[in-house]
């Protein structure tokens, strides 16, 4: 019975182990998105100068658009993130 302990316990720690490895790994992706969005904000920046009128506009937009989504995508990795656990 004891040996039945051990076996779990090693079973238990190695499956925190890789749910921390996991973890970690979205951490990362999150970063490089946050990333992403900064440069998005920049480019958008630098955009809103070298365009004027309905082609600034338009150049705008579509900056909004990859933003939204990149942000959507950091939502869903914080979501994935608190999902990992081990019961």
């Amino acid at each position: 019975m004891a040996r039945l302990e051990q076996l779990k316990q090693a079973m238990r720690s190695e499956t925190e182990n890789m749910v921390e490895q996991a973890k970690s790994d979205v951490e990362s992706h999150k970063n490089d998105i946050q990333q992403i969005i900064e440069v998005i904000n920049s480019a958008g920046q630098a955009l809103d100068g070298a365009f004027e009128g309905e082609a600034s506009e338009a150049a705008q937009t579509n900056v909004t658009k990859l933003k939204s989504k990149n942000i959507e995508m950091n939502t869903d990795f914080e979501f994935l993130v608190d999902s990992f656990k081990v019961n």
